[in-house]
């Protein structure tokens, strides 16, 4: 779990207090943001009115002195609230390019001013609600020009760094919550890593209300990057109309555990890299990805629940064709039609899935273990699923009367079936007498690493996950 330290100075930098009071500064683009340096702190405090202003961080910090932006909340826990809506850019401050002003509240990236291949390091943000960068909001630039927020944007835009952490913040409002980017363009020059987001983690985090309406390429979060943690984040539904997923990943070697995902296209959709494939395919960390202890909720008809692989037709060499690990989730799909938990793209991806309970309201007909992929013509779909212990709805089959999937589907025979929930809906602990109770068996070889400590509850507090009884139950969260 990762644990915040109050939003206090750190004793090994400057300390620069944002806020109301006598002494402070008083709006965010007087902040010297080109100047902050290892072991710096910026203090937003709560005021009753938003701070409509901008964050940019290009700062270098350290292990033992990270950059730190926090926010000091309010009487009743408020959240001080930083909006780009109608925001003032620090005058003068040289974005890299203009559309990084246009694209993001908060922006990690260098300057222009600096070498190319310099990068932020150790930067953390969190404390803080932040929102409105919208196509339908504008700000005023460096320069002193109205504009407008382009519709490819996020509350907070990751450029390129390294170590980053993005905690404890409501983040809502915009047209994605955090985008994240990675690039292979250190290897064109010979010079490490530095076009490569690495390190990033992404927890506690609640965000909603994000996405555009009417697009399908617009996500909650949508990252790229070398060694991801999402974390103790509540995924909350979209912008009313947008069509995207809620947790989009290209990364390298993404760990995916203990979150409330609601809504989303997809729930969660790992694909294929797109602009840094080689240095991906370097890296043996790109063939796993790790999801577990998450509590998912979505409608089943705006698409299948779990996609994994790839969704470029044309780019299957660089499909991640690894393995899913997926265990200890607890999924409820709604909805009253068809419905489809996994959907793998090709015959060269495997999940292993164990530990779950997926459950289907009464209301839909076809309940589905998978699903083929058909943004790829002439390739072979569906990957190989291999089931362990798991609970499921008796109603389920693998792909409906009237659905031919390739690959191969192994283990049915290691199901546990019911005709009623054994979990509670609305807190998803499992039922007295439930067949989950004390039923989980062990994980291959290659979790054995991965255990799972922790659980969301009623469903947004977190909690260690303690054993009751003989073993662990099935699903994310342990009977008390």
């Amino acid at each position: 779990m990762l644990a915040l330290a109050p939003c206090e100075p750190s004793g090994k930098g400057r300390d620069y207090q944002v806020g109301p009071g006598a002494g402070q500064i008083a709006s965010l683009d007087q902040v010297p943001w080109e100047r902050l340096a290892a072991g710096d702190t910026v203090r937003i405090f709560h005021r009753s009115t938003p701070y409509r202003g901008k964050i940019m961080l290009n700062a270098e910090g350290r292990a033992d002195a990270p950059v730190r932006v926090c926010g000091v909340r309010g009487p009743n826990g408020e959240r001080p609230v930083v909006d780009g809506k109608d925001a003032t850019t620090r005058p003068g401050l040289k974005y890299a390019h203009p559309l990084y002003e246009q694209n993001s509240v908060v922006t990690i990236h260098r300057l222009q001013p600096q070498l190319w291949e310099a990068y932020p390091k150790y930067i953390q943000i969190d404390g803080l609600s932040i929102r409105g960068a919208h196509p339908q909001y504008s700000f005023t630039d460096s320069t002193g020009v109205r504009r407008p927020y382009v519709e490819f944007g996020a509350c907070v835009w990751v450029e390129r760094g390294h170590n980053i952490v993005i905690a404890d913040n409501e983040i809502t409002d915009c047209t994605q919550a955090i985008f994240s980017r990675s690039s292979d363009e250190w290897q064109n020059q010979g010079k490490g890593e530095f076009s490569v987001t690495r390190n990033l983690r992404i927890s506690g985090n609640y965000m909603h209300g994000n996405g555009v309406a009417g697009s399908y390429l617009i996500h909650t979060t949508y990252v790229q990057s070398a060694n991801v943690v999402y974390e103790f984040n509540r995924y909350g539904p979209m912008r009313p109309g947008a069509l995207g997923n809620a947790l989009k990943d290209r990364s390298v070697g993404p760990v995916i555990r203990y979150n409330r995902i609601e809504g989303g296209a997809h729930s969660i959709d790992l694909v294929e890299t797109e602009d840094y494939a080689e240095t991906a395919k370097l890296d043996p960390a790109y063939r796993s990805s790790w999801v577990y202890g998450n509590q998912i909720v979505k409608d089943g008809r705006t698409g299948t629940t779990i996609h994994y692989g790839g969704d470029h037709a044309g780019n299957e060499a660089s499909y991640r064709k690894g393995t899913l690990y997926f265990f200890n989730n607890t999924v409820h799909v709604t909805g009253d039609d068809y419905a489809v938990l996994f959907q793998l793209s090709t015959t060269e991806e495997k999940a292993e899935v164990w530990n779950n309970v997926f459950m289907f309201d009464p209301a839909i007909k076809y309940p589905r273990m998978r699903e083929k992929q058909d943004n790829a013509p002439g390739i072979a779909s569906g990957g190989i699923l291999n089931l362990g212990r798991n609970w499921i709805d008796a109603r389920w089959s693998d792909a409906g009367p009237w659905h031919t999937v390739g690959g191969k589907l192994n283990g049915a025979a290691n199901l546990i079936t019911g005709t009623t929930p054994p979990v509670d809906l609305a807190t998803m602990r499992p039922l007295a007498g439930s067949p989950v109770l004390d039923n989980a068996q062990a994980g291959p070889a290659a979790a054995q690493a991965y255990v799972v400590a922790y659980e969301m509850q009623n469903p947004t507090e977190l909690a260690k996950r303690l054993v009751v009884g003989s073993g662990l139950d099935l699903g994310a969260v342990e009977r008390q």
